[in-house]
């Protein structure tokens, strides 16, 4: 990754208000099966430190997307 990228990661069951403190900066958008955790990132470390914390809590991921942070503003300066 380079730059600011957007990260929407999707995990299974809606999180309890504990857990979801573990992701403080993010923001969760609960669903009927799922949670999406959708946030910003600088680089690869910050998401696999991520990526592991939701490991660690054991919490099943279902998927994981990437996103440019600002595509309308790339598309603007071209």
């Amino acid at each position: 990754m380079t730059g600011a990228q957007t990260i929407h990661i999707r995990v299974t069951g809606r999180l309890s208000r504990r857990i979801a403190t573990a992701f403080d900066g993010m923001t969760l958008v609960p669903g009927n099966d799922a949670t999406e955790l959708v946030g910003e990132f600088l680089d690869q470390a910050q998401l696999h430190g991520l990526l592991t914390r939701i490991r660690d809590l054991g919490l099943e991921l279902e998927s994981v997307n990437v996103f440019d942070a600002a595509p309308a503003a790339a598309e603007s300066e071209a």
